[in-house]
């Protein structure tokens, strides 16, 4: 992630504070522009069960400011704070630092439900996970984002941000259908490398999406997204094609989730092609009355990486699944527990019991 970019959400989100108003009360009616300033919060704490202490395993902060310029017209920005611990991956070492990256930084155009324009930075929606949970910890039920859902800042595999045009929207309908088609910059020389859309000499991306939530199944929905382009990596240049499909079910107290990816990277002039999969599957439940607030949860985990991939070598495969429980306390508040077994990059599994609390302001 490029810094001068943190820096300059960090401005914007500071300039939205500043001109957003503080009344208690709100306006009888809607004046633009409109500010909005919000932040979500976690900390996770864990304990490997085969012996010491407690330790801090990571933590973050999601900053981020929206502006209502018109009633078409919007901004948003978006930074994530985030402690260089092991929360991603408890193989590696742990190192005291805090990394700062710009998520989201557009300005969108949103006449109607059939089409919403974003331009800037954006999420590519190849993994529907960050589409849906839009990063924070605080909105998803476990404590762990899936392997393939990642940052790429994280170790993360798949390209989850891009610069460039993304065009949305919901078609008429009782078959619940909605797509999704954009245009911008491919991947740069290293994997969190994200290239500005009018840089000289960067290659083209492309993106597409295709979901349906049909009437006649409330609860319901499925889709695909697939992403084309070429990485200009050191000492060769790679054609890159991933696809995705997902699922949900998600009514009552019952949620079901699932996701498969595959990402194949084929260097020019070679026949040789890297394969790289993973995929998840999330089940949780709501139990009625006074135990409304609690959500059991189990997640499976897997991810397989490509072998002598070197563009992904610093990303390992996972095999990992965890319960646990979700209690929210009040509507900005959620304690997580649970227990959590994975194998990394070292050939031992690790169990670990941990406990999250994260929060929204």
């Amino acid at each position: 992630m490029r810094p001068i970019g943190a820096a300059m959400t960090l401005i914007a989100i500071v300039t939205f504070a500043a001109a957003a108003r503080a009344d208690d009360a709100p306006p009888p009616a809607v004046h633009y522009p409109a500010f909005r300033l919000g932040a979500f919060a976690d900390v996770v704490l864990s304990h490997p069960t085969e012996g010491g202490a407690v330790e801090y395993e990571g933590g973050e902060i999601d900053l981020y400011a929206s502006a209502q310029i018109t009633n078409d017209w919007s901004a948003f920005a978006e930074t994530l704070i985030q402690h260089g611990g092991k929360a991603e991956n408890s193989d590696l070492e742990t190192e005291a630092r805090f990394d700062l990256n710009l998520e989201r930084f557009y300005a969108a155009y949103n006449p109607s439900d059939r089409l919403r324009l974003e331009i800037g930075q954006i999420h590519t929606g190849i993994v529907q996970w960050n589409e849906r949970e839009h990063r924070s910890r605080f909105l998803q039920t476990p404590i762990d984002v899936p392997s393939i859902a990642n940052r790429e800042s994280q170790g993360g595999a798949w390209p989850l941000h891009f610069d460039g045009v993304w065009a949305s929207g919901r078609v008429p309908g009782a078959l619940g259908a909605a797509y999704g088609v954009g245009v911008g910059a491919a991947r740069g020389s290293e994997r969190d490398d994200i290239q500005p859309l009018f840089r000289h000499g960067i290659s083209p991306a492309g993106l597409f999406l295709v979901s349906m939530a049909p009437d006649a199944v409330t609860g319901f929905e499925a889709g695909a997204a697939g992403y084309v382009g070429r990485i200009r990596a050191p000492g060769q240049t790679m054609q890159e094609l991933d696809a995705t499909v997902y699922s949900s079910f998600v009514r009552g107290g019952i949620e079901l989730r699932g996701e498969f990816a595959r990402m194949a990277h084929t260097p020019l002039g070679a026949d040789q092609e890297y394969v790289t999969r993973g995929w998840y599957v999330l089940a949780s439940w709501r139990p009625r009355g006074r135990l409304k607030v609690l959500r059991p949860y189990f997640l499976l985990d897997h991810l397989h990486v490509a072998p002598g991939e070197q563009y992904l070598s610093d990303v390992h495969n996972q095999n990992a699944w965890s319960a646990g429980v979700r209690w929210d306390f009040n509507r900005r508040l959620a304690l997580k527990g649970d227990f959590r077994t994975q194998q990394l990059a070292a050939p031992h599994r690790e169990s670990l019991i941990r406990a999250e609390v994260s929060f929204s302001f």
